[in-house]
């Protein structure tokens, strides 16, 4: 995946999904890096996207799970975590991620959240939920 991939893919998103765009207002730079290992966006009032290209290409099968994992941390800054956080713990972190997920598989689908199925696939305890249940799984166990 190159950045000039990924930021067609990030347009074309933008172009799709109307709330995209009032997450891209809020993001003032895409930020490619490999200071962090997968996509972040920063805690700031004006959050930064930060994207590692390897990880994308390495876990993005198609388009649409790149935009699933864009689409993750646009919802990190519409439901304002960039603004109410300054540091999160690595449970809150999980919560947040958890929720996020959940809503990508709900309103967009597995073709957007097929990269966090395979992902966490063999997650266990809390960080299953991480990725969308199985047919079979039972979160109550």
């Amino acid at each position: 995946m190159t950045a000039e991939e990924f930021r067609n893919i990030y347009r074309e998103l933008i172009d799709e999904n109307p709330l995209a765009i009032r997450a891209v207002l809020k993001v003032l730079a895409i930020e490619f890096t490999e200071e962090v290992s997968t996509l972040a966006v920063t805690l700031d009032s004006q959050p930064r996207l930060l994207v590692n290209l390897a990880f994308v290409g390495k876990h993005c099968r198609t388009d649409a799970e790149v935009k699933g994992v864009i689409c993750h941390e646009f919802l990190h800054v519409l439901l304002r975590h960039t603004e109410r956080f300054t540091r999160l713990t690595p449970p809150e972190h999980l919560a947040l991620d958890a929720v996020i997920n959940a809503i990508i598989h709900r309103r967009l689908g597995p073709d957007y959240s097929g990269m966090m199925s395979r992902y966490y696939e063999n997650a266990r305890g809390m960080h299953r939920l991480l990725r969308p249940p199985r047919d079979n799984e039972h979160y109550d166990r």
